[in-house]
């Protein structure tokens, strides 16, 4: 979560890293090679390749730290899905080739910055059109619109989904609605419940996996932890009883950005190895008022005082898994150290 997309992908890191591929291109300048260039212009181009790289990856739904390491905000312009077949077919027709008419090759580079930049245009219009539509929808439900994100699906850009988060007598729902091209609904909405902020912030304050996980996510949501994931001892307290009503409380936190309206793609999905919710954060809560359990894992209720015992991380498609653990308090940046300092 704080690696990948991270430093590599910073714009301030591009000058450092073009360089280092500069030295390892030495062929490319050195002065006994055929039509050789000068280095600075070897520079240049090996800096554009990674602005290139940098640029394939903000236009995802993933996020990239391209600001490091002045700010850890991740800049998604969700224009493509993980693996966009109107981007990658022109690109490996380039590949294949390249020797052969350099006019078309300066076509299929221009492809990587036009056909991102009339998806960014068709999503502006899209969550233009799903917002009108869902506040309209919302005036006769008696909800409020909070926040609507338009992203890619497969096959795009046929195929959109829509996300976006309500409140209204049932509390904080959010949903997701398969989207056609022109931006019309495809699918009836499914429905997830919101994660408390409130919950969200005070995690982050006791842990450097809560914050880095939480502000990774988009519209995050909350859900009962299944048996297979909890701890061992868990299962020991599980039935009625008095100790049942002391007993912790587990919750998994997940994000619905990594998934699809299309059933076909959803078949796919399932089944790749280790299918599952690729990012899942679980936790094992302390509540001040016990009885607040039931109401915050199927309610999604603020359950006021919340001290944060264990948690677990799992990543299903690279198969790493934290385990449970005691959180690590985050450190405040040496910075603002040495401001308080000052003070």
């Amino acid at each position: 979560l704080l690696l990948h997309r991270g430093i590599t992908h910073s714009l301030t890191a591009a000058p450092l890293l073009g360089l280092l591929l500069s030295l390892l291109a030495r062929p490319m300048w050195k002065s006994a090679t055929p039509g050789h260039w000068s280095f600075p212009k070897v520079w240049l181009f090996m800096i554009g390749m990674v602005l290139l790289h940098i640029w394939l990856d903000i236009i995802t739904t993933y996020g990239t730290m391209i600001y490091l390491p002045f700010s850890h905000e991740r800049v998604r312009l969700n224009a493509v899905y993980i693996i966009d077949l109107l981007l990658t077919l022109p690109l490996l027709w380039a590949v294949l080739r390249w020797r052969a008419k350099r006019g078309l090759m300066r076509l299929a580079l221009a492809w990587v910055f036009v056909y991102p930049a009339l998806c960014i245009s068709l999503n502006a219009w899209h969550t233009a059109q799903t917002q009108d539509r869902l506040t309209a929808e919302a005036q006769t439900t008696g909800q409020t619109v909070r926040q609507v994100v338009l992203l890619p699906d497969a096959f795009g850009p046929l195929f959109w989904r829509a996300l976006y988060e309500t409140d209204g007598p049932d509390g904080r729902i959010v949903h997701s609605q398969g989207l056609n091209a022109l931006g019309q609904p495809r699918t009836a909405p499914s429905s997830h419940r919101a994660a408390p902020p409130e919950l969200l912030a005070e995690l982050a304050r006791q842990s450097v996996a809560a914050d880095a996980f939480f502000n990774f996510t988009l519209l995050p949501v909350i859900s009962p932890l299944a048996d297979d994931f909890t701890p061992v001892e868990a299962h020991a307290t599980a039935g009625d009883g008095p100790a049942a009503q002391t007993r912790p409380t587990y919750a998994l936190f997940n994000d619905l950005r990594f998934g699809s309206d299309l059933a076909l793609v959803r078949a796919i999905i399932a089944h790749r190895p280790h299918a599952d919710i690729p990012f899942k954060y679980m936790v094992e809560l302390d509540l001040a008022d016990p009885g607040q359990s039931v109401a915050l894992v199927d309610d999604g209720k603020n359950p006021g005082s919340a001290r944060l015992v264990r948690e677990r991380l799992r990543f299903s498609d690279s198969g790493k898994d934290s385990h449970w653990q005691k959180p690590r308090l985050p450190s405040p940046p040496p910075f603002r150290d040495w401001i308080m300092g000052l003070r």
